[in-house]
């Protein structure tokens, strides 16, 4: 039983109380030669040439797998699969619980989908009777009649079809597409089973301009055996669908066997601590993807099938999987079919992106692959590095020593900048942002004057009284509330140049400015949970008057309307929110580690405020994530000391062991394509006295940020040809509210299509207006942009973005696409 696709549930809706709608399939009346359904000439493995493998995978104790995986092979799949695929399978293709599964990461729909991912499940709105659901696939058929269809001039819709056995596996299968802002629909497939969505009709064409089965929607019938919650004549029909439009089929945790043209490889693979590394070999068919070819990841803790092609003229391979104790060559990883019209990618491992970075990292190709490159929606990395705290003294953890960055420091990173600047792709612009905190700086400066200070720098820095114990991390201030912290006087800023200069890393930042960007980061550094409207306010508005007093408020990458709170606070606090208001702050950014400033519905949209939860309505919370180069460590033994207390980790780690940490999680993010800032501290940045260390292919005195930051640019530049931008807070706050906004515009892209060939793509929306521009990427260029703003970085691909004003826009593309 399926839900019908108009019905909208609301965010966060259980999804059992909306199963009660009856539909029916939809049928596509065209017949399909046996070589579509990848009919076999060769003798089927015998069944213990998959049993080994099953048996391996069944007892490997793989690390939080709450159901072992069974791999067991399609009875007589060569019969079957000639009539039927699937038919007659007394032990259906696998489907897996992948290993360390977490809450998924994506909550929400993109654009033009109706219902929420997170509770949703489609299916037919068609009045069609299901009792023709099964297409014909014999050998005495009539010829297919597909070339009649795709001669002539229509649209295709773009949006992509997502089917899964449930939540969980949906959102991992819809995570890339709602990262690059990709239009999908989700069908959910109990055991039961459920009705197909209307896949096409008369007026409107097809519906889907790809489809997506997660582990073929199967389920564990004991014993050994899986069964997909899909009918035959239900895999019939979506092949059915693809002949016609010459859609692409892409399916992810499956075993080797006849349907893909490949045996598995013989042997067992693999214990829960075995390694066997997995790279693309062949990227040719989707080279908008860019990424790179033998760049080996990691499969620790995703189960896979190791596999051999049984028949090269319809299959090749895209990626393999390499030798280790168990396998001497390299086996198949993944594969590319062609059979007779019909295209379908297979990965014969398991994808959990909520967690490796792997799955991440290959979503990439078959996404370019499933939209031939040409999709609503672009992609981008950003690389935002935020260092807090400048001009602060920071205790260094477990000791009793303090450290406040130096000039000399800083002639360091800036020495650096253009080094790392250059491993970066073709295209990349990187910068750090720095927040400031002006209090700091005439502190310094009153120190340095000694018996001056009061005459020069009028009574010297802001002494602030005791604010107390910290509320708890997520307290909620009673508006009006609280006593103020900050003395009566000044009222205003009231320090001039003469003073300030008496601090040297003020001249430096002075001199230098204009390599960085820079944001505010509270005057003093107060916490902001329990705070007065009037301290607030003044935290606000006196670092806005120093930064500018200083000259840092004319750089050209300012974030005038944000800020850094301090500490990360001030969030649930009313008056706070408030006063930032009323100084024209409008965004901030939050802590990814704490759930309630993140957005629920969708991981790519800030979180907004409200007055239920934070006391105030509207403010712009844009997510950052938190790093483990701690805010008070100024060294790797600092760095990976507070780790291993934190994490309870292994006393013998050493930085090394906590940069491989980082980079896994990190490179999840970048390749996940979240926008995200991330999180560093002054501290974090002291190598003028730093022990010279060797990162992969660089060798320096690095400060702990360095160090990080060489570690994730050299990976990720190994692993694709994307460039790496950096954005100001401003800039990525503006970025974000963009794609809330075009969210909420329903917008869809179809593809115009004549003899044969993509020609063009159409971009509509919900009563085709949209207040946000709309990203269309193409791997081709475009005979008339209509003056719309485009862009292309270094190799990536065009992404044209298009602006909406009560009618449809159509554009033409230069070269065709052929389906």
């Amino acid at each position: 039983m399926g839900l019908n696709i108009s019905t909208i549930i609301p965010p966060n809706t259980p999804l059992e109380s909306f199963l009660s709608s009856a539909s029916t399939f939809s049928t596509i009346p065209i017949s399909i030669p046996d070589s579509a359904f990848s009919t076999s000439t060769y003798t089927p493995p015998p069944t213990n040439a998959i049993a080994d493998i099953s048996s391996a995978l069944a007892t490997s104790a793989v690390a939080n797998s709450s159901t072992p995986l069974a791999t067991s092979a399609i009875a007589n799949s060569s019969s079957a699969l000639a009539t039927s695929p699937i038919a007659n399978s007394s032990t259906a293709v696998v489907s897996s619980a992948v290993a360390n599964s977490f809450t998924p990461l994506v909550s929400s729909p993109v654009a033009n989908s109706s219902i929420p991912l997170a509770t949703s499940a489609i299916a037919s709105s068609s009045s069609v009777p299901a009792t023709s659901a099964a297409v014909n696939p014999s050998r005495s058929a009539a010829p297919l009649r597909t070339a009649a269809i795709i001669n002539e001039t229509s649209v295709l819709s773009g949006d992509i079809l997502i089917i899964a056995r449930d939540f969980e596996q949906a959102n991992i299968a819809s995570s890339g597409l709602n990262a690059y802002g990709i239009p999908f629909k989700t069908l959910l497939v109990p055991q039961a089973g459920a009705q197909l969505p209307e896949l096409d009709s008369p007026s409107v064409g097809g519906r889907f301009g790809g489809i997506v089965v997660a582990g073929e929607a199967s389920y564990d019938l004991g014993n050994g055996t899986w069964a997909s919650g899909l009918t035959a004549a239900q895999w019939n029909q979506l092949y059915a669908y693809q002949l016609k439009y010459h859609v692409r089929l892409v399916e992810y945790d499956v075993s080797p066997g006849a349907k893909f043209h490949t045996t598995p490889a013989a042997g067992t693979c693999c214990e829960e601590s075995m390694e066997q590394l997995i790279s693309l070999s062949d990227a040719s068919d989707f080279p908008s993807a860019g990424l790179r070819t033998g760049a080996a990841v990691s499969t620790k803790g995703l189960w896979h099938y190791p596999a051999v092609i049984a028949n090269s003229s319809t299959t090749k391979a895209i990626a393999t999987f390499g030798p280790n104790q168990l396998f001497q060559t390299e086996t198949v990883a993944a594969v590319i079919n062609k059979f007779d019209g019909r295209e379908q990618m297979a990965f014969f491992i398991a994808f959990d992106t909520t967690w490796s970075a792997t799955s991440t990292y290959l979503q990439h190709a078959w996404i370019t692959w499933i939209t031939r490159g040409l999709y609503a929606g672009y992609r981008r990395v950003n690389l935002n590095t935020q260092v807090d705290d400048m001009f602060l003294s920071t205790l260094i953890y477990k000791s009793d020593r303090s450290f406040r960055i130096t000039p000399t420091d800083l002639d360091g990173i800036n020495a650096w900048l253009p080094a790392i600047r250059s491993k970066m792709n073709p295209g990349s612009t990187y910068f750090m942002e720095i927040g400031h905190n002006g209090n700091g700086n005439i502190a310094t400066a009153t120190d340095a004057m000694g018996d001056d200070a009061d005459a020069r720098c009028n009574g010297g820095a802001l002494v602030l009284a005791d604010a107390g114990p910290a509320p708890p991390l997520e307290f909620k201030k009673p508006p009006g509330t609280g006593v103020n912290i900050w003395p009566d006087t000044p009222a205003t800023f009231d320090w001039d140049e003469p003073c300030l200069e008496g601090d040297a890393l003020l001249g430096w930042w002075q001199k230098n400015y204009k390599e960085y960007a820079h944001i505010s980061h509270t005057f003093t550094h107060l916490r902001q949970d329990n705070v007065t409207y009037s301290d607030a306010s003044k935290e606000i508005s006196f670092n806005q008057d120093w930064l500018s007093q200083v000259g840092l408020a004319s750089a050209t990458r300012f974030t005038s309307n944000g800020i850094i709170p301090s500490a990360i606070t001030g969030l649930h606090n009313g008056d706070a929110l408030q006063a930032w208001d009323d100084r024209g702050i409008t965004n901030c950014v939050g802590d990814n580690s704490r759930p309630v400033l993140r957005n629920q519905q969708n991981s790519m949209w800030p979180y907004f405020t409200s007055l239920d939860s934070d006391g105030f309505a509207g403010m712009q919370v844009n997510p950052r994530w938190p790093t483990r180069m701690y805010f008070d460590c100024d060294s790797p033994e600092c760095a990976v000391r507070q780790w291993v207390y934190r994490s309870a980790g292994n006393p013998n780690a050493d930085f090394t062991d906590l940069l491989a940490e980082e980079r896994e999680r990190t490179l999840g993010y970048l390749l996940g394509l979240y926008h995200d800032s991330y999180m560093f501290h002054q501290a974090n940045l002291r190598n003028a006295d730093a022990a010279v260390i060797t990162l992969g292919s660089s060798t320096g005195r690095y400060s702990i940020f360095q160090a990080w930051t060489e570690t994730i640019v050299q990976e990720l530049v190994r692993l694709v040809t994307w460039p790496i931008v950096s954005t100001t807070q401003q800039q990525m706050s503006d970025n974000f509210l963009q794609r809330y906004n075009r969210d909420q515009c329903g917008y869809a892209l179809g593809y115009e299509i004549s003899g044969g060939y993509i020609t063009g793509f159409r971009v509509t929306a919900e009563d085709d207006e949209c207040e946000a521009k709309i990203p269309v990427t193409s791997p081709v260029g475009v005979l008339n942009t209509q003056n719309f703003t485009t862009e292309q970085l270094g190799s990536d691909p065009l992404t044209v973005w298009v602006q909406l004003s009560g009618g449809p826009v159509g554009l033409a593309l230069v070269s065709p696409i052929p389906l």
